[in-house]
Order: C-alpha cells, then structure tokens, then sequence
C-alpha cells in the first residue's frame, strides 16, 4: 500500500503544479514588467549601473593612494597633500605635533577671529601650556567628504609620517557610509556615490539580502516604513529622509564602525600615539522642537558612538550638549556645518578638553 500512497501523492503533486504553475508564471512576468521598469528609472537616476559615471583619476595622486579615491590638489593656500596649511616639514626639537583628522568640520570652519579653529586651538596651547622648549603645532588633516574608512586610509598612508605626538578624529554622523559617501565624477568631486541608497535595510541578513541590490526595493521599504510611522502618529525627522544622514540612525549602520576604529587605535597605539576623538552633531540633534519629540531616537548616533570608543578606550569629547546649550541650531549655517559662533564654541570646548587630558598626550621632560 506504501507506494500506492507515494504515487498518489506524486500525482497529486504533479497535477497541482499544472494547474498552478501557468498563473504564477503569469504573476511573476507581471511583477517582473511592473517593477522593472521603475527599477531601471532609479537605477538612472541615481546614475547606478549600468548607467554609472565615470570616476576621475587625479594626476597629482600616487598609485598607493587609490583607496582614497581624491583628496584636494596643492596650491591656493593647500599644501602638496591639499591640505590647509603650509607644508609639513621635519619635526623640530621640543615641538608636540597635533593632527586633527575628519573631513569638512575639520577642513574649513572658520571662528570669529576670521581663522580656523584648529589654528585657535594652537594658539590657546601655546598660551596655556607652552613654555621655553615646548611649543604646539597643529595640522588641520580634514579632507571634506571623507567617511571612517577614508581617514583610516589617510592615517596609514600620509599621517604616520608627520610623526604627530597625538591624532584627533573628528566624527560627525555621515562618516558611517563603508567604503565611500561619495564618487568623484565630471558632476563634481563630491558626487553622492550610487551604492548608499542601497543600506534603507540591513541588506546582509535575509530577507534583505534578496533583494540587497535592488534600488527599487530600498526604496519601497523606505516608503513604507514612513508610511507607518504616520499611521502610529510617530514623527518622521530630517534626517531620516536625507541619504547622506539616515544610515546613522540604523542599527545595521554601525556594523564595520569599531573594526574601523579599533584598527585606527591599534595603527597610533603601535607607535606609542595616543588617540583622542571629538564627535560632532547634525543640526536636528540640537533641535530643541525634534529633541521634544523623541530625544532618545535623535540622539541614538551618540549613544552608538560612544559606546564603541568607549569599547576601543579612546577618550571623547561629544560636542551636543555644549552646543545645544549655546545657540543650538541658530549656531549652524547649514544642516552640517557650523557658523562663526559655534566654531568658536569647538574652539573652546576642544583647547579645554585637550587641557584636562594633557596628562595622555603630553611627556614631560
């Protein structure tokens, strides 16, 4: 009786599959001549392939300097590396070597005093601390653009060798994008790079990984997941529609961060050079409406941050709360980037913070 039963079932099976196979065919080439046209339309629109820009090469950077992808060229009051400054020469005898290492906050924030505050904050060392034999030098590494594993990539290869006796790396919520936040084109040389609109889900884990590499469906579920928000009455920020921001408030998002910081700390550590980091907010985090609303949700990037520098043992200093207490968003010219007056609070905050530390970073003779 036993195969009588299999060959039933098989039967069954078998007829099953002639009825039905037809119709999901048939729904699957409808889905398939929906979706597909809208996935190659964002696919172009977002200039992903294959309909990808062609990225710049740059003559005046080595081979060994691909991973990079740019930096800025010398000249117009940049060094031969692009950075902001005179050229780095040897260092002198009695001379404690700052490196600032980030990108735009680091690279151009003007204070009050018409300078940067990285030039202010040598300035303040020097007053506070300096004495006959010791004099402070700082040097502004920032690279606008760059995410984590850009500085990382900077450190080893150009950092190193300005022998600094401390590296400080300024964070702000956009340096999670692994490998790159944007791609140098024709467009420009900070032109968004295709592949970040594919993180609106965890894209390593099923069931996202099926569809990892569709345009279409990140932003299906970006859509939906707004949608849902609206239903349960739950604000929908700023920064969770900006492409350039929102991974920072995705718990996927931090995945790659400690190995990325780790590996820094361990690079400075080897060369017995201590590592500081000074963590700047976006201009919702200092909101004081949106901090009203869901203060633990806006501020979720801080929590993350701290806890893996914490984990690496590399002191911080979190720039929140000194500017949300002193202007808050009027301190910002733009979503990102500070005014006058909070780069002189950044001023400030870092000459004290340094200062209190001084015991890390600074040996006595």
């Amino acid at each position: 009786m036993r195969p009588m039963r299999l060959t039933y079932d098989r039967q069954r099976i078998f007829k099953l599959l002639k009825t039905y196979a037809p119709k999901f065919g048939l729904l699957f080439g409808s889905l398939l001549l929906t979706f597909l046209p809208m996935e190659i339309y964002l696919r172009h629109r977002y200039k992903a392939w294959p309909f990808e820009e062609k990225m710049l090469t740059f003559a005046y950077m080595k081979p060994e300097e691909t991973s990079l992808r740019w930096r800025f060229s010398p000249g117009e009051g940049r060094n031969s590396l692009g950075l902001l400054g005179p050229e780095i020469g040897l260092k002198k005898p009695g001379t404690l070597r700052i490196v600032f290492l980030g990108d735009s906050l680091v690279f151009a924030a003007e204070t009050s005093s018409k300078t940067l505050y990285t030039e202010v904050i040598g300035l303040n060392l020097n007053e506070r601390l300096g004495r006959p034999g010791r004099r402070f030098e700082v040097i502004n590494a920032g690279i606008p653009g760059y995410t984590t594993y850009q500085e990382l990539e900077f450190l080893r290869l150009h950092v190193l060798k300005m022998e600094p006796d401390i590296v400080i790396l300024g964070f702000v919520f956009n340096d999670v994008y692994y490998k790159y936040l944007h791609k140098p084109t024709r467009r420009g040389l900070l032109d968004m790079e295709p592949t970040l609109r594919l993180e609106r889900f965890d894209p390593n884990v099923f069931p996202g990984c099926l569809f990892a590499r569709s345009y279409l469906a990140h932003k299906l579920f970006f859509e939906c997941e707004t949608a849902w928000h609206r239903v349960w009455r739950r604000p929908v920020f700023p920064f969770e529609r900006r492409d350039d921001f929102f991974l920072a408030w995705k718990e996927h998002g931090w995945k790659r961060m400690p190995g990325l910081i780790s590996e820094m700390k361990g690079l400075l550590g080897d060369r017995g050079i201590p590592m500081l980091a000074v963590v700047f907010p976006v201009s919702d985090q200092v909101n004081s409406t949106y901090r009203r609303m869901d203060e633990r949700y806006v501020l979720f990037p801080e929590r993350k941050i701290e806890a893996i520098l914490k984990a690496a043992d590399v002191p911080f200093l979190n720039l929140t709360d000194p500017l949300y207490r002193n202007g808050g968003q009027d301190l910002y010219v733009d979503y990102l980037h500070l005014g006058p007056k909070g780069n002189d609070i950044v001023a400030r905050e870092v000459t004290r913070f340094l200062i209190e530390r001084q015991s890390d970073w600074i040996t006595e003779p």
